[in-house]
C-alpha cells in the first residue's frame, strides 16, 4: 500500500493518460473507441467523495451542510424537517432543484424553484411526507461540490427513528464519511443517538463527529459540551478516544465569512481544521483509490494495444514464405488448442464452479434460515426482550411491539450487510480461482504465449479499492455518471486475455449485483405493516403472544423475500460467468482470425504498401514507448 498519498497523482492526470491510451486503441483499431473505457474516464474525472450528514434533529445538520458549501439556503433551515425527504447535493454550473417520488407514487421527477423546498421538503410543507418524495436532488456551483464531493442531507433521528435507520442501511455503506451532527447549546448526545451510532458502527467506521452552533455558547461551555459528549461516547457508545475525530464548529459563521471575506470569521468558524482534515485526510485516500483502479485499466488497455501493435510488427517482419508458415502455424494452433479446451476442459470447469456456487448458495440459505426462520435467532432475541416484559401490563407490552419490530428490522439489514460482505468475498474469491484454472488448463506453444504475455507481470490488480469502488456506486436516477469500474483484458492473444476477462468482467457484477439485491432487500425489511394491526388482548401472556407472533409473521415475510432475492442473484451470477466466459472465447478467435487477415493481405501486399505500414507502426511504437514511460513514472508514485 502507499504511503506517501500527498505524492499521489492528480485524477486529471490520470484521466489524461487514460484517455491518449483509448484514443490509440481507437486508432490501432479502426477509429472504434472502447466506449466502456472512455465512461470509466469520466469516473475517474469525477472523483466523487459522499459525505452522508446525520444527527438528531435541531442540531443544525442542513445549515451545516450550507456552510460546507458556501451557499445560505441551499437547503431548508426550518425548525421543521421531512420524515423521509432526503437531500442529495452535487456540482452543477447553476443552481437547480429536482423532486424525485417513491416509485409508488407513480409520479416522474419535477423540476421546482427554491421557493417550493418547503412545500416538499419539510414537515410543515409535506407532513408525514403526503407527497411520497423519495429525494430531491440539488445542484449547486458550489466549489467544494465542484470538487467531487457529494452531500447527502438526512432526516433527524428524534420521533423520525425508523425512517432514519432506514435510510442509514441505505446510505451509510456508500459513505466515504459519515458526519454525525450535535450541537453546543441544546442537550448533550442522548440515549437515541447513542442507539443510532452503536448501530451506525456496525454498518461503517468512517464516522466523525461535528459539534454546531459554537458561537451560541461560551468557550468554556463548548469546551465542557464536547468533553462531554466524547466521555459518552467512550463510556456509552462503544468509541475510544483514538479514533474520534470531533469539531466544534459555527455555520452562521462560516456563511458570514465567505459573503464578508472576513478571515478572522472564518477562523472563528472552526471549519478551517475540518476542511483541512477533509481535504489533507480524507479525500487524498479516496483519490488515490480511484487513481489506482483508473491507472490499472489503463495499464491493461495498454497492454492490450502493446500486444497487437507486436503482432502486427510481427507479421509484417516475415519476408518470407516459411516465416508467414510458421506464423500461420502459430495462429492454427492456439485456435485448435481454444477448441480442444473449449470442448473438453471448459465443460468440466463450468461443472467444478456451479457446483461451488451451489455450495456458497446453500451456507447462505442456511445463514439466512438461521437467522431469520420463525423461531430463528431474531425471532428468539425478540422473544427474550418480550420476556423482560412479564411484569408489565398489556397497554405497555403493546406500546413496545412497534420499536420492537424496528429494532428486529434493523438486526435484519445488519445481517443482509455482513452476509453481502461474506457473499461478495466468497464469489470474488471462487471466480479468481477459475481464472486460475482456465490460465492452467489451456495449451499454446511457449513462443506464442511468451511473445503475447510480454511484461504482463507487472500488472497490479488493485482488487480491494475496485471493489471498495463498485461498492459505493450511487443511485443511477440521479447521479448518472458514475459507472462501475470494470478490468480489462490481458495482452494480445493469450489465454490469460480469457482468465483475467472472467473476472474483469463478472468480479464488478459481483459486487453491484450483491449490493442492488441487498438495497432492495434492505428496503423490503422496513416495508412491513405497522404494529397497530395486532389483535388486542386484555391479559399480559397473550399480549406477549400476540406481539411475538407479529414480530414472527415479519420475519417470515422479510425471509421469503430474503431467500427469492438471493436466488435470483446466484441464478444471475451464475449466468453472467459463463456469458463472460463465452464472449472472451469469441474476442480470442476473432482476434485470430484478425492476425490471419493480416497475415493474408502482408503476403498480398506490395513493397510500397508494406513499407508504408512499417512506418505507420513505427510511429505507433514510438507512441507506445513514450506513454510506457509515462505509465512506469505513474506506477512508482502510486507505489
Amino acid at each position: 500500500m502507499k504511503k506517501d498519498l500527498a505524492d499521489t497523482p492528480s485524477l486529471e492526470t490520470v484521466a489524461n493518460l487514460m484517455t491518449r491510451v483509448g484514443l490509440l486503441d481507437a486508432e490501432i483499431r479502426g477509429g472504434k473507441r472502447d466506449a466502456e473505457y472512455f465512461a470509466n474516464i469520466e469516473t475517474v474525472a469525477l472523483g466523487l467523495f459522499r459525505i452522508v450528514v446525520v444527527g438528531e434533529i435541531k442540531k443544525g445538520k442542513s445549515s451545516f451542510i450550507n456552510a460546507l458549501c458556501g451557499t445560505r439556503d441551499l437547503v431548508p433551515v426550518h425548525d421543521n424537517v421531512a420524515t423521509s425527504t432526503i437531500f442529495k447535493i452535487h456540482y452543477g454550473v447553476h443552481s437547480e432543484y429536482k423532486v424525485y417520488f417513491q416509485p409508488e407514487a407513480g409520479r416522474k421527477k419535477r423540476t421546482i424553484s427554491a421557493d417550493q423546498l418547503k412545500q416538499y421538503g419539510t414537515e410543515d410543507g409535506n407532513p408525514n411526507n403526503g407527497e411520497k418524495v423519495d429525494f430531491i436532488a440539488v445542484q449547486s456551483p458550489s466549489q467544494l461540490l465542484k470538487e467531487g464531493f457529494i452531500l447527502i442531507d438526512t432526516p433527524g433521528v428524534g420521533g423520525l427513528f425508523k425512517n432514519h435507520r432506514k435510510i442509514t442501511f441505505k446510505y451509510a455503506p456508500k459513505a466515504d464519511a459519515v458526519f454525525f451532527v450535535t450541537d453546543s447549546v441544546e442537550s448533550p448526545i442522548g440515549a437515541d443517538e447513542v442507539s443510532f451510532l452503536k448501530e451506525l458502527r456496525n454498518i461503517t467506521k468512517l464516522i466523525y463527529f461535528v459539534q454546531t452552533k459554537g458561537a451560541d455558547a461560551d468557550p468554556e461551555s463548548r469546551k465542557r459540551r464536547m468533553e462531554n459528549n466524547i466521555s459518552i461516547l467512550t463510556d456509552q457508545a462503544g468509541f475510544s478516544k483514538e479514533e474520534i475525530r470531533y469539531f466544534v464548529v459555527d455555520s452562521n459563521l462560516k456563511l458570514a465569512a465567505d459573503e464578508t471575506k472576513n478571515m478572522e470569521d472564518l477562523q472563528d468558524s472552526g471549519f478551517i481544521p475540518l476542511m483541512a482534515y477533509l481535504n489533507n485526510d480524507l479525500k487524498p485516500a479516496r483519490v488515490y483509490n480511484i487513481a489506482n483502479v483508473g491507472f490499472r485499466r489503463c495499464y491493461n488497455k495498454f497492454i492490450e494495444i502493446r500486444a497487437c501493435v507486436q503482432q502486427q510488427r510481427s507479421i509484417l517482419d516475415a519476408e518470407t514464405v516459411e516465416k508467414q508458415q510458421a506464423i500461420l502455424e502459430e495462429l492454427n494452433s492456439a485456435e485448435s488448442s481454444i477448441n480442444d479446451w473449449n470442448s473438453n476442459i471448459r465443460p468440466q470447469l463450468v461443472r467444478e464452479f456451479q457446483v461451488q456456487v451451489q455450495a456458497i448458495q446453500n451456507d447462505i440459505n442456511t445463514v439466512v434460515s438461521d437467522k431469520f426462520r420463525q423461531g430463528g435467532e431474531l425471532s428468539e432475541a425478540a422473544g427474550r426482550t418480550l420476556a423482560g416484559y412479564a411484569t408489565k401490563g398489556p397497554e405497555i407490552i403493546y406500546k413496545s411491539a412497534q420499536p420492537l419490530a424496528e429494532e428486529v428490522r434493523a438486526k435484519a439489514s445488519e445481517v443482509l450487510l455482513q452476509i453481502s460482505n461474506d457473499l461478495e468475498t466468497r464469489m470474488t474469491a471462487l471466480l479468481e480461482a477459475l481464472a486460475r484454472k482456465i490460465d492452467g488448463s489451456i495449451n499454446l506453444s511457449n513462443e506464442f504465449v511468451g511473445r503475447s504475455r510480454m511484461e504482463t507481470k507487472q500488472i497490479h490488480y488493485g482488487e480491494t479499492q475496485l471493489r471498495e469502488l463498485v461498492k459505493k456506486g450511487e443511485d443511477q436516477r440521479h447521479f448518472e455518471k458514475v459507472r462501475t469500474f470494470v478490468y480489462g483484458g490481458m495482452a494480445g492473444v493469450t489465454i490469460a486475455s480469457i482468465a483475467g476477462g472472467i473476472v474483469g468482467s463478472v468480479v464488478p457484477v459481483v459486487g453491484t449485483m450483491i449490493g442492488s439485491t441487498i438495497g432492495m432487500l434492505i428496503a423490503g425489511a422496513w416495508g412491513g405493516k405497522e404494529a397497530t394491526s395486532i389483535v388486542r388482548s386484555k391479559e399480559a401472556a397473550a399480549a406477549r403472544q400476540s406481539v411475538h407472533a407479529f414480530i414472527e409473521k415479519d420475519l417470515s415475510s422479510i425471509h421469503v423475500q430474503v431467500q427469492d432475492g438471493f436466488n435470483k442473484a446466484f441464478t444471475s451470477l451464475r449466468f453472467q460467468a459463463d456469458e463472460a466466459l463465452a464472449a472472451k472465447i469469441k474476442n480470442f478467435m476473432s482476434q485470430l482470425a484478425a492476425d490471419r487477415n493480416l497475415l493474408m493481405q502482408r503476403g498480398k501486399a506490395s513493397a510500397d504498401e508494406i513499407a508504408k505500414e512499417k512506418q505507420r507502426i513505427v510511429i505507433l511504437e514510438s507512441q507506445i514507448a513514450s506513454l510506457d514511460r509515462e505509465l512506469k513514472a505513474m506506477d512508482k508514485r502510486l507505489y
